[in-house]
């Protein structure tokens, strides 16, 4: 018995110290995945990639095996109430990814993604109608996801908001990121010239390369990211480049997901009482642990499980 209980409490340590690397693939990872195309304001008619590319990078993220929540045309409230929802499925450990494709503005050195419902007239209204970037990214970290990923196609070269009050600019700004974090913009960050060229495509062409590199089996996320930049930016003849920050401290594969729940915690092992009561009447031959323990003819100092208390 005192073997088994030893064996019991071996196993159980070594599941609490597994590297959070080796529990990705059961579970781990959940994706929200945001796409604003039909603004309510601006004057402008409605933007045909969002949409079509957070459905096509959800399916191929749900092959991966995340658990993914795909959004479409959301207002400041059901826009907040979506990362909320995505907030709540985060424990410990876990890789949670958010895209957003729509409308970005940079405002006091932060990028805030633009819900379908607001009007902006002035930078003074970007932060009270947008959703900060930099937040999400810090409450993903204070719910304790072990990588936090964002991928932003907000970029644009004309966007109606920010064009009442001043001149198309560097884009979206740099993300203050904690640290197990890897964002990709659509765009360069921070620099002239940051902004993505106008479409009339169905599907964008930085999703549509980011698609390709995904798939690939046993390639870093940091890499396929890379890969993409490098897709972008051939494809665009430059017009279009990427932009990615990392603060990783471990290698994270999209083909690592698991599909399903997170993995339970161990069960505490069977504790061992010194309770002198007697177990159940035990038959010559049962196999009961405590029967065992007890022995034919033994007495009042039998040792009881405290599981059977």
């Amino acid at each position: 018995m005192r073997l088994v209980l030893a064996l019991v409490v071996i196993l159980a340590v070594a599941a609490m110290t597994r590297p959070a690397s080796a529990q990705q693939g059961n579970g781990s990872c959940t994706a929200l995945l945001i796409g604003n195309s039909n603004y309510m304001w601006g004057g402008e008619p409605a933007l045909k990639e969002p949409v079509n590319d957070a459905r096509s990078l959800g399916e191929e993220l749900k092959r991966a095996g995340f658990d993914v929540d795909v959004r479409e045309n959301l207002t400041k409230e059901a826009m907040q109430r979506a990362i909320d929802g995505f907030y709540g499925k985060i424990r410990p450990g876990m890789i949670g990814l958010i895209f957003f494709s729509g409308y970005g503005i940079q405002a006091n050195r932060q990028s805030f993604l633009i819900p379908v419902d607001v009007d902006i007239f002035n930078e003074s209204e970007v932060r009270p109608n947008g959703i900060s970037l930099d937040n999400v990214l810090a409450e993903m970290n204070r719910r304790g996801a072990g990588v936090k990923i964002a991928i932003i196609d907000a970029a644009r070269r004309f966007n109606p908001f920010e064009n009442r009050f001043r001149r198309p600019g560097a884009g979206l700004a740099a993300v203050s990121s904690p640290g197990g974090t890897l964002v990709m913009y659509s765009a360069t960050a921070g620099t002239p010239g940051g902004l993505v060229p106008a479409s009339n495509s169905e599907r964008g062409l930085f999703v549509g390369e980011l698609l390709k590199e995904i798939r690939g089996q046993g390639v870093s996320a940091e890499e396929a990211f890379n890969r993409t930049r490098m897709g972008v930016s051939r494809a665009s003849s430059n017009d279009q480049n990427p932009w990615i920050s990392s603060s990783l401290s471990q290698e994270f594969t999209f083909s690592s997901c698991g599909r399903g729940s997170p993995p339970a915690p161990p069960a505490p092992p069977a504790q061992v009482s010194s309770n002198t009561a007697n177990p159940p009447h035990c038959p010559a031959a049962s196999a009961h642990p405590a029967c065992l323990r007890r022995g034919p003819g033994a007495g009042a100092g039998a040792v009881r499980l405290a599981s059977e208390r």
